[in-house]
């Protein structure tokens, strides 16, 4: 561990009554980047998860909006200062191709959470303009086309697809952000549990959906499970009417953060885009 990380995972595990045996950081980000890292802590009675944020008040918040949600989503045993504690939740991974049944588990989770109206006493679906996420995701297709990331042509056609598919409006709520199978496991009692929580805010439902597409890549099939789930949840008309203006949002946005952070591992937006721009219907 960083010297000062330690010093603050290690009040935060004392503070919980944890007594630590070995740790090793499981975080993907690099901590000079995001501010974040995460660690596996085994201790004398099991496992938990340590994670540390940026500050004290993105930690506060985050627990707040987490304690709305149930058991499906690993709880949070304890805040100290910016250091989450977290239960370690056992299970298996969910397979490239999931079960109908768990993609089905999968949609209800995310419908409900983008259902809800309230959090910590707070009014939800907010309805705003898209045009922070639309100046967002042409800035991020200039920045792919200026590195040599992405060819000039796919990145004009997304963007004039940008200006064909935006609804101009998108309601706001509780997202999760990271909603895909990378960060999901079926328990022994074959119940769905999501294990990786820690970019829950308030955002557009439709880009919370847009990334959920772009990062689980399920096939057309699976996709639709999901999405039949999910629909049946959510209390508006026509959810997935703008998923397409999403699916660029989403890819375009990635497709900068990987090409900053990491550009090692920006194939995978960036393949995202192109596959995007050469459709005929985006």
């Amino acid at each position: 561990m960083n010297a000062s990380v330690e010093i603050e995972i290690q009040a935060a595990l004392k503070k919980a009554g944890i007594n630590f045996r070995s740790f090793v950081q499981i975080s993907k980000f690099r901590l000079n980047e995001t501010g974040r890292v995460t660690y596996r802590i085994d201790h004398e009675h099991g496992t938990v998860k340590a994670r540390l944020l940026e500050d004290e008040r993105t930690a506060r918040d985050l627990v707040a909006f987490r304690s709305e949600l149930g058991d499906a989503f690993a709880p949070v045993i304890l805040r100290h200062g910016r250091v989450l504690i977290e239960d370690w939740i056992e299970g298996d991974a969910l397979p490239d191709i999931p079960e109908p049944s768990h993609l089905a588990m999968a949609g209800d989770l995310l419908g409900e959470m983008h259902a809800r109206s309230t959090t910590a006493h707070c009014a939800l679906h907010e309805v705003r303009a898209t045009t922070d996420h639309h100046l967002a995701a042409e800035k991020s297709l200039r920045i792919a086309v200026a590195t040599g990331a992405l060819e000039e042509e796919a990145a004009a056609k997304l963007e004039r697809a940008l200006q064909q598919l935006d609804p101009l409006q998108t309601t706001y709520g509780l997202v999760h952000l990271d909603f895909c199978g990378d960060n999901m496991v079926i328990d022994r009692a074959g119940k769905l549990l999501v294990v990786d929580n820690e970019r829950i805010r308030l955002d557009s439902l439709g880009y919370d959906l847009g990334r959920t597409w772009y990062r689980w890549a399920l096939p057309a099939r699976e996709w639709d499970y999901f999405c039949i789930a999910y629909a049946s949840r959510v209390p508006f008309p026509n959810p997935l009417n703008s998923l397409r203006f999403w699916k660029i949002v989403a890819a375009a946005r990635s497709a900068e953060l990987r090409l900053r952070a990491y550009p090692e591992k920006a194939d995978v937006p960036l393949r995202c885009l192109r596959n995007l721009a050469a459709r005929e219907t985006i």
